[in-house]
């Protein structure tokens, strides 16, 4: 028996709290020489290759296995070949389809609402940019066979968590390709180094440029590069690091503000405390306070 299927849900009334309404999902087996697409679906999803279609909501499929051709209105014809993602933008022409010779194992979803629409607008997902080559990634085809399964059963809360799902899908989509390019870097080895070092000397005043003369690399590309990967500049972050080290201390432990000024190595009580305040907008023992008031009393 063929493992084949399609669902199409009727829309609730109210929009979804997450910004994903769920149109439906699917999965074929494609096999070699046969028709496509199945006719297992409503007449407005129907398209042979010569028309192709346009849609009034966004579909991402995960072609598994095989290879095909896909075409839009915005972009040429291109050869797929599995593992590979696209995705379908509403009010957008395409058509696609699995070589005759090979056949494709396909899984999809259809979906619309505000998230989606949010991350078309910042050009995260993009019309002009349809194919993701994610390779056999385990996390992208598990969030499919998580939402396909909650999608099947209907179960209490199954449309959140088929959002959610797809929420990853497209997060892990639009990243795995640039996280592969990244990871052939070889100075990426030098950020992360960087990033134990402030980790493992978070309790001294270091400064970046220290560090970067460790690396033997120039501050200023370091600077940089090191920006790039994890959003922050490195003073910020071991600065962070030490904001978080030092709340934790005021909250979990009995250690009084000139302790912790002396643990994490500030000059004195009061330049800790000034600083504190810099970052937070609170000094040391107000911020405690704030948080845990039950040391007010």
């Amino acid at each position: 028996m063929s493992k084949n299927f399609s669902i199409y849900l009727p829309q609730p009334a109210s929009p979804s709290p997450w910004g994903i309404e769920i149109v439906g999902t699917g999965f074929a087996e494609v096999e070699p020489h046969s028709r496509y697409p199945q006719p297992k679906h409503p007449e407005d999803h129907l398209f042979d290759w010569e028309q192709g279609r346009i849609l009034n909501e966004y579909q991402v499929l995960l072609i598994s296995e095989g290879k095909g051709l896909i075409e839009t209105a915005r972009t040429l014809p291109e050869t797929i070949q599995g593992p590979s993602l696209f995705i379908i933008f509403p009010g957008i022409w395409h058509r696609y389809r699995p070589d005759f010779a090979t056949g494709w194992r396909e899984y999809w979803v259809a979906f619309n609402g505000d998230y989606p629409e949010k991350l078309q607008a910042q050009d995260t997902i993009s019309p002009d940019m349809p194919i993701h080559h994610v390779g056999h990634n385990d996390a992208i085809l598990s969030q499919f066979q998580l939402l396909q399964s909650e999608i099947r059963e209907e179960a209490l809360g199954f449309r959140r968590i088929s959002a959610s799902a797809i929420i990853q899908i497209l997060a892990l989509s639009t990243t795995l390709a640039h996280r592969r390019e990244e990871e052939l870097n070889p100075m990426r080895s030098v950020i992360r180094q960087a990033s134990f070092l402030m980790r493992e000397r978070v309790n001294l005043n270091i400064s970046p440029e220290d560090i970067a003369t460790e690396l033997k690399i120039g501050y200023t590309y370091f600077r940089r590069l090191f920006k790039k990967y994890t959003g922050l500049s490195p003073k910020r972050y071991h600065s962070q690091l030490r904001l978080q080290k030092a709340q934790s201390m005021l909250l979990n432990t009995q250690l009084s503000v000139s302790s912790i000024a002396d643990n994490l190595s500030f000059d004195s009580p009061f330049h800790f405390s000034n600083w504190f305040k810099n970052q937070t907008g609170q000094s040391p023992s107000h911020w405690k306070t704030s948080r845990n008031p039950r040391d007010a009393k």
